[in-house]
């Protein structure tokens, strides 16, 4: 994010951690579909992709957008069961790699933006718009965490789609805060402990979006800063590290929350989504610890009763970020390596998309 200001690199990770939305487990849907590949042009750089085309006529083409993390999509097991599945509902599935990730070129930027991300999906739906791909012309997308800010942005670029499922999706705010919280109570802390903990987070945030001296900081984030969960690898802030993030948060290059002091990942997300007359299924799990699944589906809510989105909210139990079953939804929970999909999951999605199917939402349904 601050280019080649490593020191400052390394305090922003603490700051806005958005993780890594790994495979989800489920059942297999397998069944025989065509497999294609198709490769398209970004900022200089060649993107390799894959089609999959259900052997029945498709009902549309819904292309996956993922969150933060490296991808291994194309020939990788990443979200197999899932794009099996949507194929076994009569719908293409389209995604590609990243930039470094899998046969793309490049290298893999975890800072890049959601702009420049919403710029490379509009690349490659043009590129697929050009195969006349069976379903193109019903076009949707499935996203997950981050992918909830990119969504919108690429609306805003290419506004010929037509419905969106989106997992685990964002509110236009900065998740640091609620996630700290979130993991706390997870870990099973004390209530006196995220008491404190969390007033000393308001401290450091404060001081690095608005300024403050570094005694300032190093007086009132003494636990934050020891805290094995807050602080794993040991950082150690410096003046000038905490000089060099306060430049640059004030230089203006991003809006931060006057009352949270987060930062604004999307300003008028609301508007955008309020904007948007399509069919939206928001499906969310109750123990998401990486982003705030009530102040999402508040969003939503807003937004559908503003006239904008067709919206269906599905809030799952015992469910994690990642569409996982879970007991606690904290990060550094133990899964089992065939741990199950959340329980309605797949269930939410087949009856939706059913019922877009059939309820004409745009001429041509």
């Amino acid at each position: 994010m601050l280019g080649s200001n490593d020191g400052a690199e390394a305090a922003l990770k603490y700051l806005a951690p958005l993780f890594l939305a790994l495979g989800i487990t489920a059942p297999c849907f397998a069944g025989k579909h065509h497999q294609s590949t198709f490769v398209f042009e970004y900022q200089g750089l060649r993107y390799t992709g894959e089609i999959l085309v259900p052997p029945e006529s498709a009902k549309g083409l819904i292309v996956v957008i993922p969150g933060h993390g490296p991808t291994d999509l194309v020939g990788g097991d990443q979200w197999r069961e899932l794009r099996e599945f949507l194929v076994g509902q009569r719908y293409g599935v389209a995604y590609w790699d990243k930039a470094g990730n899998g046969l793309s070129e490049g290298d893999y930027d975890h800072n890049q933006s959601i702009q420049s991300s919403a710029e490379e999906a509009v690349a490659a739906i043009k590129a697929i718009q050009s195969l006349q791909v069976p379903g193109a012309d019903q076009l949707g997308f499935w996203s997950i965490s981050r992918g909830g800010w990119i969504v919108p942005k690429v609306f805003e670029l290419l506004p010929e789609v037509d419905f969106w499922i989106s997992v685990s999706g964002t509110t236009e705010l900065d998740n640091s805060r609620y996630m700290l919280e979130a993991n706390l109570r997870a870990e099973k802390r004390s209530a006196k402990d995220i008491e404190v903990l969390m007033a000393e987070w308001d401290h450091y945030q404060r001081i690095l979006v608005r300024g403050g001296s570094f005694d300032e900081f190093s007086e009132g984030t003494r636990r934050l800063m020891a805290d094995p969960y807050f602080n794993a690898n040991d950082f150690q802030m410096t003046e000038e590290v905490l000089n060099n993030i306060q430049q640059y948060f004030q230089s203006g290059e991003l809006q931060f929350d006057e009352n949270t002091n987060l930062a604004v990942m999307y300003p008028n997300l609301e508007e955008t989504l309020s904007s948007l007359e399509i069919p939206v299924l928001a499906i969310l799990g109750r123990l998401d610890t990486q982003v705030d699944w009530k102040a999402t589906g508040e969003l939503y809510q807003r937004a559908s009763e503003r006239g904008g989105i067709d919206l269906t909210s599905v809030y799952l139990d015992r469910c994690n970020h990642v569409m996982q079953q879970s007991d606690t939804g904290g990060i550094y929970e133990e899964l089992p390596p065939d741990v199950p999909a959340c329980q309605g999951y797949y269930d939410a999605m087949s009856d939706w998309l059913q019922k877009i199917g059939s309820a004409s939402h745009k001429p041509g349904w």
